[in-house]
């Protein structure tokens, strides 16, 4: 009877160790790659990303790399599409792609019940997209890839928790928004400054002529 006792006890705590490492393989939000994202955006990435498992069941994966072939990003897109369970959002990028030194690529996969939760243009769109789905990465002494996945990440998790009725208190709220936006106006209000003088200098030298 001892013997039988402890036999399903044992089972029970292995079952209970079986179900957690289960449910912590399904994980709440999955990071692979390089050291294009830096500690401090990437530990709070990974709260929101949590904190959204945690509230609505969403999984959240991004793969950034500094360089992918092709086979290197099918096989990735096509391991995680495998492995996750419904519903997932996967990001998948890299700063050069192929044989080309400064074109990389940027995609995002979703699960279909994922499909009207968030908006990809309002996160990728060059105009006012907190994260621009045109990459053309020139080398420079400042790398916004970390600021441009923070700001990012959190307006997709934002929109998510948004449809789904809840609010994150991990978001980074509007902040960087207001921010980017900011300094999107600062860059096109000084494109127009200088296209005005542009235009009032040559127009003066036609009237001077």
């Amino acid at each position: 009877m001892n013997i039988l006792y402890n036999f399903k006890t044992a089972f029970k705590a292995v079952l209970v160790l079986l179900i957690f490492f289960t449910n912590s393989l399904q994980a709440s939000f999955t990071y692979e790659g390089d050291d294009l994202i830096g500690e401090k955006a990437l530990g709070k990435i990974k709260e929101m990303g949590n904190e959204l498992y945690q509230k609505t069941g969403v999984s959240t994966v991004i793969v950034a790399k500094k360089h992918l072939t092709q086979k290197e990003f099918l096989e990735a897109k096509n391991r995680y599409l495998k492995e996750l369970k419904d519903p997932y959002v996967l990001w998948l990028f890299s700063k050069t792609y192929m044989d080309r030194e400064k074109i990389g690529i940027n995609q995002m996969f979703n699960s279909e019940s994922l499909n009207d939760k968030f908006d990809q243009n309002s996160l990728f769109s060059p105009w006012g997209g907190t994260f621009s789905k045109i990459i053309v990465i020139q080398k420079s002494d400042s790398d916004p890839t970390a600021a441009a996945f923070l700001n990012g990440y959190g307006d997709l998790v934002d929109m998510i928790s948004s449809s789904y009725g809840v609010t994150l208190n991990s978001s980074i709220g509007n902040e960087s928004k207001t921010a980017i936006n900011y300094i999107r106006i600062f860059f096109y209000a000084t494109i127009l400054f200088f296209l005005l003088r542009y235009i009032r200098m040559r127009y003066f030298k036609k009237e001077e002529n």
